[in-house]
């Protein structure tokens, strides 16, 4: 389960400054985890497919991804917010029902891969998934005991890495975080026994990268019905 620290933010309209930066990143694209804490007499199911509608009436908020994290009450969106204040429609939505979110500022990974000289286009990128078993893979690349060229250098295996797999046929989306320390990449692929078992050893590399590996699904394909293996 990806590491998730529950925090309430209040975003009813951010800062220009913030928003509007223009910097060859994407400033408005956002990673949104939604979780819904234990509650007597919530109807969990009930609360999910309320989200799940809701998000897709958000006005000036384009919808990239919806997720649900499998045996978990956790909401994965990556959202691209058109205009500033369009924050309150979902975060007034969020806080009047009582669930916890997290924010976290993205950008596309193909973005990065031009920062780092590696030839990756945004449309190489997956933009949906026909799959409902699906992983998402979140991976922090600490800097202690590396100079900063080291450090780029890893950054550009693993991206190298990433084009090889849309090489092979595998479908996949990837971003990563705004902040620049540390850094840390996201990424949602297809689900299969050889990509869970094999996942740690394809992105091996000799430091200690953390990485923390979820199942998820499409968020449009959740019904709350029991799923058979």
């Amino acid at each position: 389960m990806l590491l998730f620290v529950a925090g309430l933010i209040t975003m009813s309209c951010l800062t220009l400054s913030v928003l509007c930066a223009d910097d060859g990143r994407d400033a408005l694209l956002y990673q949104v985890d939604i979780f819904l804490p234990p509650k007597e007499g919530r109807d969990e199911t009930a609360d999910i497919l309320h989200i799940k509608e809701t998000v897709k009436h958000l006005s000036d908020i384009d919808v990239l991804f919806s997720f649900k994290e499998l045996g978990n009450p956790r909401i994965i969106l990556v959202l691209d917010v058109e205009k500033a204040c369009s924050w309150p429609q979902l975060t007034g939505f969020l806080s009047s029902k009582g669930y916890e979110f997290s924010v976290t500022s993205l950008y596309y990974d193909s973005d990065f891969a031009q920062e780092l000289g590696v030839n990756m286009t945004k449309d190489m990128l997956a933009s949906s998934f026909r799959n409902r078993d699906l992983l998402m893979g979140k991976m922090t690349f600490p800097m202690k005991g590396l100079s900063t060229l080291e450090y780029n250098n890893m950054l550009k295996w693993i991206v190298e890495r990433q084009v090889d797999i849309i090489n092979d046929g595998e479908p996949s989306a990837s971003f990563r975080n705004l902040a620049e320390y540390p850094i840390q990449m996201i990424y949602i692929e297809p689900a299969s026994n050889h990509r869970v078992s094999g996942y740690g050893q394809f992105f091996h590399v000799p430091r200690h990268v953390q990485l923390v590996v979820t199942r998820i699904e499409n968020l449009d394909s959740y019904t709350g019905a029991c799923q058979e293996d």
